[in-house]
């Protein structure tokens, strides 16, 4: 995002233009030299950038998947942590002398260091949305190409040329649309098939992530009624390849399902924390 500030359609010049726009521009010319179609080469070139990136994204639902059984593994000894710590909230509030108050504080702080140390034990995190690293890979890439398609250079044949009947050089009205369908349905299908891995008072930030996740339909949308029509293809081709992307990502690396028991009931004697384990050495 650093490298994007400041950015603007009209810009053909500095560090972003040359190293991003400008390759992207002039590659998808030489799509089109070959096909002899605009909207084939957007087709073609949205492709190889998603194909290009998808190794990162696969590698972000393994890290998923890792976290969540990391979570299952933690949750005995995480649940002794956090019961002490409802308990030490209800001594705070009857605590009456300051020596009770440091001696509860400081006790809440040593748990919450356990907490810290139990999910780094485990490689775990309390809500597994996987990493930044695709986003930041794939962001240069994928800007490159919008802003070739917001203001050509080497391809500006594109502002007067149709596919399927759809003028990419100007604003659609049924393109946008289409592409809301079409992030409307990948949202769906990541939500069902790589559902967030949420811990009991987790709830809320869990509600606000699911609500995030209508952002990017809604967004889309509104960028592809406002940008040409080149665009609105850009983005609904690109939604089409995540929804494989998503399902290829659950075959590879399904969720994490943890084996049923018969009891869920912890006993905290047999459970042996970081801490504890640490003194024993």
């Amino acid at each position: 995002m650093l490298m994007l500030t400041g950015c603007s359609a009209d810009d053909r010049d500095g560090f972003f233009y040359d190293t991003f726009v400008k390759p992207m521009d002039m590659f998808l010319k030489f799509i089109y030299d070959i096909v002899g179609n605009w909207g084939l080469a957007i087709i073609i070139i949205t492709v190889i950038v998603r194909l290009l990136i998808l190794p990162f994204m696969l590698q972000n639902y393994k890290t998923q998947r890792e976290s969540k059984k990391g979570m299952e593994l933690a949750k005995p000894e995480l649940s002794v942590v956090q019961e002490r710590l409802q308990e030490l909230k209800k001594e705070e509030v009857r605590a009456i002398t300051k020596e009770d108050k440091i001696r509860i504080r400081n006790e809440q702080m040593n748990l919450q260091r356990e907490q810290m140390a139990i999910m780094k034990k485990y490689n775990a995190n309390p809500i597994s949305v996987g990493g930044c690293l695709p986003i930041l890979i794939q962001m240069p890439f994928l800007s490159g190409l919008y802003f070739t398609l917001v203001n050509p250079l080497y391809s500006e044949g594109i502002i007067n040329s149709t596919f399927l009947g759809f003028n990419l050089g100007t604003r659609s009205y049924v393109l946008p649309l289409i592409a809301f369908a079409v992030y409307f349905v990948q949202m769906k299908v990541q939500m069902s098939l790589m559902p967030v891995n949420v811990q009991p008072g987790q709830e809320a930030m869990a509600d606000q992530m699911k609500m995030m996740q209508w952002l990017s339909p809604i967004m889309i949308t509104a960028f592809s009624f406002y940008v040409a029509g080149a665009v609105a293809v850009y983005y609904i081709i690109g939604g089409i390849i995540m929804i494989g992307q998503t399902y290829i990502g659950y075959k590879l690396y399904p969720p994490y399902k943890p084996e049923k028991k018969q009891s869920n009931a912890v006993d905290p004697n047999k459970v042996q924390l970081v801490s504890k384990k640490k003194k024993k050495k």
